[in-house]
């Protein structure tokens, strides 16, 4: 019989669960009701080994990044779950919700964490709700592996305040992915000019990535899913 989740975090946790705040407390995001239940009707007609978790910048596969995913992902049976706004305690509802828990998942991709930023908590805030997401993934799915990104980098000039605090945020998940069952890979760089500008014609916002930007991603992901995927 399957453990109750909380229960299982426990028994597949190596590492103690990460303290109770406002990023790892899980919560609703009322303003994305519509795509959240569109979620879980697609979930709950799909059988995708391959999952991506994450805010608008895993959404916007389906609108930029879109002929970059019928090209890489589709042919992988990817699921995409990404709710445009998204921070970890969001993510941390939609999980618990339970409307994915049929999916026979093998792969989770989990890039979230920017928002949380965006929004004034801390890099060490941040990094808690990943790792509370990480977690419930693995708990949720004793089977499946994880793929953690780092978060990609924002704002168009090095010293912008919020790539600083990416940067902070993206050493502690470094940490935060140094246990069983999860790889993590950072190429955010490959995003970066040589003077460490972000251009317009990658990441039109400074933000989030145009179709340059998902062929970029597509490609720096591609070996690890290669490796993660093998059956």
């Amino acid at each position: 019989m399957r453990l109750p989740v909380a229960l299982a975090v426990l028994a597949a946790c190596a590492v103690p669960p990460p303290p109770k705040h406002v990023a790892t407390t899980p919560a609703p995001h009322t303003e994305a009701a519509e795509r959240t239940a569109v979620l879980a009707d697609r979930a709950h007609l799909a059988d995708a080994p391959l999952i991506l978790l994450g805010d608008s910048i895993t959404e916007q596969w389906e609108t930029a990044g879109a002929r970059v995913f019928a090209q890489r992902l589709a042919p992988r049976q990817a699921l995409d779950l990404g709710v445009g706004g998204d921070r970890t305690e969001h993510v941390l509802w939609r999980l618990q919700s339970g409307e994915y828990d049929e999916l026979p998942v093998r792969v989770a991709v989990v890039l979230i964490g920017t928002n949380n930023l965006g929004t004034g908590q801390t890099p060490q805030q941040t990094a808690d709700g990943v790792h509370a997401v990480l977690d419930d993934v693995l708990a949720r799915w004793p089977h499946c592996r994880v793929l953690l990104l780092a978060i990609f980098p924002r704002g168009v000039q090095p010293d912008d305040p919020l790539r600083l605090q990416v940067a902070q945020t993206n050493a502690l998940l470094r940490e935060v992915g140094n246990r069983d069952r999860v790889t993590w890979l950072d190429f955010g760089d490959v995003f970066l000019a040589p003077d460490g500008t972000l251009s317009p014609e990658i990441m039109p916002d400074a933000l989030h990535l145009s179709e340059t930007g998902y062929v970029m991603w597509a490609a720096a992901m591609q070996p690890a899913l290669d490796n993660l995927l093998v059956p």
